[in-house]
């Protein structure tokens, strides 16, 4: 059988280096797409050297298929795709401004919607990959969106990116509704992302197990939401918080 292709759309700041590594480890052939050429440049050190690397545009059509052609023209079809939507700079409600405000919910609420369109679209034109074993329905293709935990809870500071991040949330919903008919999985991985780990009095303070997630746990658990051992979950966000969520007010 074909090794499976998975797309990367976006890096972040550690998690999809994490990523690619993992996926290229358990056999995928792997391209990551990024619109910073600094970041590009920073994460070809930090990757195998078989992962493809793409640079362009991630919240418009054009760019985004430009993303996935680079992968059916390297490996002849796309997999599983993962999401990493871009996180925005802190600020605060009395630094509203409508123009960016607007600029910010676009690139992030439209580039989710249209990168599942896109994808979408990839699916219907290729033929399927045999099937995995008679016992699994076998999946057509998966969705997995990496995001930050403040699409779940907002702190101090971070007005545009909690509600960007959470505007993601009912994407993932309502396209894991929508695709299923294309036997097509979409879910989300929300995470106590590395960059809290710097913010550790607040995160110690509120997270049971006193530190933010790791970028190879957050990749392992894509891994395992794009694989068919996850091939009846679909709709799901995977809280990766350290119990966070579990606990009432703030630990001593």
């Amino acid at each position: 059988m074909a090794d499976p292709v998975t797309v990367i759309l976006g890096l972040g700041r550690e998690v999809g280096d994490a990523v690619a590594r993992r996926f290229n480890e358990h056999g995928h052939k792997v391209v990551a797409a990024d619109p910073s050429e600094e970041r590009i440049g920073i994460a070809r050190n930090a990757m195998p050297e078989d992962v493809l690397l793409h640079h362009g545009e991630l919240h418009t059509r054009l760019g985004l298929r430009n993303a996935l052609t680079a992968a059916v023209e390297a490996f002849g079809r796309v997999d599983n795709l993962i999401v990493i939507p871009q996180i925005e700079e802190p600020d605060t409600l009395a630094d509203f401004v409508p123009e960016r405000f607007d600029k910010s919910i676009a690139r992030a609420s439209r580039g989710a919607a249209l990168a599942l369109k896109v994808f979408a679209d990839q699916i219907d034109d290729q033929e399927d990959l045999p099937m995995a074993g008679v016992e699994r329905i076998r999946q057509k293709g998966t969705v997995t969106f990496i995001l930050s935990y403040s699409a779940l809870a907002s702190m101090p500071g971070r007005f545009t990116e909690t509600v960007t991040q959470s505007a993601v949330l009912g994407i993932i919903k309502a396209g894991a509704v929508e695709l299923a008919e294309k036997s097509v999985r979409v879910n989300g991985i929300v995470a106590i992302r590395p960059r809290e780990g710097k913010l550790e009095n607040w995160t110690v303070r509120r997270t049971p197990l006193g530190r933010a997630a790791l970028a190879d746990e957050i990749a392992d658990s894509a891994q395992f939401l794009s694989s068919p051992n996850a091939a009846f979950i679909t709709g799901e966000i995977l809280k990766l918080d350290g119990g966070r969520s579990a606990l009432a007010g703030i630990l001593e």
